[in-house]
C-alpha cells in the first residue's frame, strides 16, 4: 500500500532540505489531511529524513562559518523555520570557535568591499552594525587588522 503523502515528502526532501515545521506546512498546503501528515512526519523522523538538529547545525555551518553572516540574523531565520531557540543556542556554543572565525572572515570581507567603494572609518562600522554584526566583534576585528 503506497502513501502518496510520504512519497511526495521524500521526493521534495531529496531536492530541498526542510525543517519539521516547514514540511508540515508544505504538506497541509498540498492538501493532505492531518492524519496523513502526522503519520508521514513520524515516518520521516523515524527514518532520519527530517532532523531539525542536523538541519540547524548544517545551516549554521553554511551561513555563519562559511559565509560569515551575523549570528543574530541566522538565529532569527532558524526560529522562523521552526527551530527551537535553545537548540540553536546550544549548537552555537558547541560551534563557538568555528563561528567566531567565520564571523571574523565575514567582517573582514565586508570591510574590504566597503573600502573599495570608498567608504571609510565610522561609516563602515555603521554599515556592519546595520547588517547585524555586534560592535564589540567589529572593533576586535579592526584592532586585529592594525
Amino acid at each position: 500500500m503506497s502513501n502518496p503523502c510520504l512519497e511526495y515528502a521524500i521526493s521534495y526532501l531529496a531536492r530541498y532540505p526542510k525543517t519539521e515545521q516547514e514540511m508540515s506546512i508544505l504538506l497541509y498546503r498540498k492538501g493532505y489531511n492531518t492524519e496523513q501528515i502526522r503519520t508521514t512526519m513520524a515516518s520521516l523522523k523515524n527514518n532520519h529524513f527530517i532532523d531539525d538538529e542536523k538541519y540547524a547545525e548544517s545551516y549554521l555551518y553554511s551561513e555563519i562559518v562559511k559565509k560569515g553572516k551575523p549570528t543574530f540574523l541566522i538565529t532569527q531565520k532558524l526560529q522562523q523555520r521552526g527551530i527551537d531557540k535553545t537548540l540553536t543556542q546550544r549548537l552555537i556554543e558547541e560551534m563557538h570557535d568555528d563561528i567566531n572565525e567565520g564571523i571574523t572572515k565575514g567582517i573582514r570581507k565586508n570591510i574590504e568591499t566597503y573600502k573599495k567603494k570608498g567608504v571609510e572609518g565610522f561609516e563602515i562600522i555603521q554599515k556592519l552594525m546595520k547588517k547585524g554584526y555586534p560592535l564589540a566583534t567589529i572593533k576586535a576585528v579592526i584592532q586585529q587588522g592594525k
